[in-house]
């Protein structure tokens, strides 16, 4: 037996957790790079439009806050048969903000300025449960929005969808693009599941304005966990989650591979505005 053989025979009881914990090892990389590939822009943007270019970054996300927006508004809309109704929309505006207190204080920060890129505002009747539930679909929308708008986009670029696996046994390689798909197609793909990655995630107000609605799903989880433990299926959970994992390290490793080529870019662009 060959010594890889045997590595891999050692490996293979701790293979399915080695997948899950690969979601938060990559996740964790990816907020790496995406700061780091932020910092090159805007230090590209100071140095060739000083104040005004620390605004590059947020232009270059325009997409993917319109999609942050639209998730929310598009919660909204659904819950509409419920007393839920849109009262204003904007899906892209630079604005600075000051922050608050809860009795309306102002907060003096020594950081950087806080700044709102796009809002939607709502109504809807006051202590309900449904106007809870509301509140949390459309706080954490952005999240299953800017994925959702990712595989659409990864499909555009490759021709492939997020939870194909394209290596091709046969010549014992990786297809990145299927064959005959039009190369075209990664003139803006990248760029826009760049854009929308980087505002899928809820704000701090999206996820206040959700916080029950979370807990809530949370002890859902909590009991459908005690449930599988109780009846004696974790094992099947296991492969579940495992098969769930490989999807989403699959996912990551794409958007680390997308991230490291525009910090490269990025990294080019600084270094010839230095000099």
């Amino acid at each position: 037996m060959s010594p890889e053989t045997r590595l891999m025979d050692q490996i293979a009881p701790y293979q399915p957790w080695l997948i899950i914990a690969g979601v938060f090892v990559l996740f964790a990389l990816l907020r790496v790079t995406r700061k780091a590939l932020r910092r090159r822009v805007d230090e590209f943007g100071y140095r060739t439009m000083r104040e005004k270019g620390l605004l590059i970054w947020f232009w270059l996300n325009a997409p993917g806050v319109m999609i942050h927006e639209l998730s929310h508004a598009l919660v909204v809309l659904l819950f509409s048969p419920f007393g839920f109704r849109i009262t204003s929309i904007t899906l892209f505006r630079i604005k600075p903000v000051t922050p608050r207190t809860p009795n309306g204080r102002v907060i003096r920060r020594n950081g950087p300025q806080s700044l709102q890129l796009g809002e939607v505002q709502y109504v809807r009747p006051q202590g309900r449960l449904m106007s809870y539930i509301g509140d949390g679909f459309s706080g954490v929308a952005p999240l299953f929005g800017g994925i959702a708008m990712f595989i659409f986009l990864y499909w555009v670029g490759t021709g492939y969808t997020i939870w194909d696996i394209p290596f091709d046994v046969l010549h014992q390689q990786w297809q990145i693009i299927r064959p005959g798909w039009p190369l075209w197609t990664l003139i803006f793909a990248p760029y826009l599941i760049l854009s929308v990655t980087s505002e899928l995630w809820p704000s701090h107000q999206d996820w206040h304005g959700a916080r029950w609605f979370v807990v809530g799903i949370f002890i859902i989880i909590g009991i459908f966990l005690a449930a599988i433990w109780y009846a004696q299926r974790l094992n099947e959970l296991l492969i579940l989650a495992t098969f769930i994992s490989s999807r989403i390290d699959f996912a990551l490793c794409v958007l680390l591979a997308l991230d490291i080529v525009f910090l490269v870019i990025a990294e080019g662009l600084v270094r010839l505005v230095r000099h």
